[in-house]
C-alpha cells in the first residue's frame, strides 16, 4: 500500500506517523514551573525524540506549542524561563506514570505531585526522577519552529548523565558499558500503544 501524506489531515498523519516510526524513545522531561512546595516540578513525555551529536552532546525532541487547550505548554515556557531541566529515561514498570503526565494540567498543578511520582535532588536545579535508570542533565541549546507546523524542536546540550548503579560497569579496556537490559527502556509506538526493549542481539563491530 502507497499512502500520499499529502492529502490526509494533520491528525490523520500523526497517526500514520506515530504508527510507522517504531519504536520510539520517551524523553520525561522535568521542568520547574518556578513555584514553591508541592507545585514545583512540571512532568510531561515526548516520543519525537532523540540523540543527536556526541560533540557536543546532544539530544533534541519536539514539542507542541500549545496544549489541547489552546495554552502555551507547561514544558516550553519552563524552558525558556530556566534553560535548565532533566531527562528521565522510564521503564516499563513507569508506564502508567508516564501515561498520566502526559495529561494537560492547569499550570501550578505538578505532576510530580498529583501522580506521586518521586524525584531526588541532585548536583543540578532539576532533580533526577525516581525509578528511571538513566537520568540526563540537560541545558536549553536553541529552539526551532517548524515552519506551517505548531511544533517546535527543543535542542539541548547534556551536562552530565545519571545511571543507575546496577546497570553500569566497566570492560577488560575500563571503558563504560550500560546494560540496556537492565535499564529496561519504555518505548513509545502508535495507537496509545506500549513497549518494551524485547531481544538484545549482540553483533560483530565493523
Amino acid at each position: 500500500m502507497e499512502i500520499e501524506l499529502g492529502p490526509l489531515s494533520e491528525s490523520q498523519r500523526y497517526a500514520l506517523l506515530t504508527q510507522t516510526i517504531i519504536p520510539r524513545p520517551i524523553a520525561w522531561v522535568l521542568t520547574d514551573n518556578s513555584l514553591p512546595g508541592d507545585a514545583r516540578w512540571n512532568l510531561a513525555p515526548f516520543s519525537f525524540f532523540n540523540g543527536i551529536a556526541s560533540d557536543p552532546p546532544m539530544v533534541m525532541f519536539s514539542v507542541g506549542s500549545w496544549d489541547v487547550s489552546g495554552k502555551a505548554k507547561d514544558t516550553l515556557v519552563n524552558i525558556r524561563k530556566n534553560s535548565s531541566f532533566t531527562i528521565g529515561i522510564a521503564n516499563q514498570h513507569q508506564v502508567k506514570h508516564v501515561q498520566q503526565s502526559a495529561i494537560s494540567l492547569d499550570h501550578g498543578v505538578s505532576e510530580t505531585s498529583k501522580f506521586g511520582i518521586s524525584v531526588t535532588s541532585w548536583q543540578w536545579p532539576t532533580p533526577l526522577i525516581d525509578g528511571c535508570r538513566i537520568n540526563f542533565a540537560c541545558t536549553l541549546s536553541k529552539e526551532v519552529k517548524i515552519e506551517e507546523s505548531s511544533q517546535i524542536l527543543i535542542f539541548a546540550k547534556i551536562s552530565k548523565i545519571w545511571v543507575a548503579d546496577e546497570a553500569v560497569s566497566k570492560d577488560e579496556k575500563d571503558r563504560i558499558v550500560i546494560d540496556p537490559e537492565k535499564v529496561d527502556p519504555l518505548l513509545r509506538l502508535g495507537g496509545g500503544k506500549y513497549g518494551t526493549l524485547g531481544s538484545v542481539m549482540p553483533m560483530p563491530q565493523v
